[in-house]
């Protein structure tokens, strides 16, 4: 069973061609949650890291057809998911 949920979940990956800096990362959960606040970024702080690129070599060679998720709608997903489970996702 534990199995099924994993592949359901891989199903969301983002492609690693799809970069995205920390601000665009940050407004994509701002539109997957519905948030109508104000968004205050800490420009007190370094930049960081500008760029951290991930691999998904290995998992390309297990799944050479697998179909990576749209950022947005992998972050939709997620967001909406977290909102349906937030009791169980925080303990």
């Amino acid at each position: 069973m534990s199995c099924i949920g994993c592949f359901f979940l891989v199903d969301v990956l983002v492609g690693e061609e799809d970069e995205v800096s920390i601000k665009e990362a940050a407004e994509a959960v701002v539109k997957g949650m519905d948030f109508q606040g104000e968004v205050k970024y800490d420009t007190t702080k370094d930049d960081g890291q500008f760029k951290k690129t991930a691999s998904n070599k290995k998992l390309r060679g297990y799944l050479p057809d697998f179909k990576f998720a749209p950022f947005d709608e992998a972050i939709k997903y997620t967001c909406d998911w977290f909102v349906k489970n937030y009791d169980k996702a925080r303990k």
